[in-house]
């Protein structure tokens, strides 16, 4: 026996599929937070469980990071690498004081200092650069700890812009997407602040598309 579905419930199964595509990228943010945090204790020795708070966010902002120092011209061991992108995370989290002595300390021992102010100023750009996105799409931020709390975004803002496409309107989306994410236990903010961010962001996007 053939089944048919309607236009629309397709469209609601392939919404669903992407929004559990951006559950899982956010999965994989955590996962990478988790992995570097648990590299780095292994290799420097210094307990770093604040930063497993952050989990996702921490990874949305690094991230791109690891991939620029892979990419470029640096020459530098795994180990180098997760003591720099660390050393950033710490920087613009304001971790404990004596915590992150210890980590410019490492650093300097290995003649990264350079390298980290490169890597620090590249992770500066990303942030002002996701600051203007939030802020062309009216998304109030009160503080530099509002920025990071979202920065789980920025690697899936794509992923957020292609379900602008579809008949339901942007507050049903971003309720939908927000409800998922804060469920997951991976992000650091609530879900009716996230669906407005979301949201927000979802109008900016269709407002492009129509210019």
């Amino acid at each position: 026996m053939d089944y048919l579905i309607t236009e629309s419930q397709l469209r609601v199964i392939l919404e669903e599929q992407d929004k559990s595509s951006i559950t899982n990228k956010v999965k994989e943010l955590d996962s990478y937070t988790k992995n570097l945090v648990s590299k780095f204790q292994n290799a420097y020795g210094i307990n770093l469980n604040f930063l497993l708070t952050w989990g996702s966010s921490v990874a949305g902002l690094v991230m791109p990071l690891d991939n620029f120092i892979r990419s470029g011209n640096f020459e530098l061991t795994d180990d180098q690498i997760t003591l720099i992108l660390i050393g950033v995370a710490f920087t613009h989290l304001n971790g404990d004081v004596n915590t992150f002595k210890k980590i410019l300390n490492k650093i300097k021992d290995d003649g990264l200092e350079e390298v980290f102010k490169e890597v620090l100023f590249k992770s500066r750009n990303l942030k002002d650069s996701f600051y203007n996105v939030l802020k062309s799409a009216n998304v109030t931020l009160k503080s530099t700890f509002d920025i990071l709390s979202y920065s789980f975004l920025i690697p899936i803002i794509g992923d957020i812009q292609s379900l602008t496409d579809g008949g339901d309107d942007l507050q049903t989306i971003a309720m939908r997407i927000s409800k998922r994410l804060v469920a997951s236990g991976l992000v650091v903010v609530g879900q009716i602040a996230l669906t407005e961010v979301i949201k927000k962001l979802l109008k900016r996007f269709e407002q492009t598309f129509q210019v």
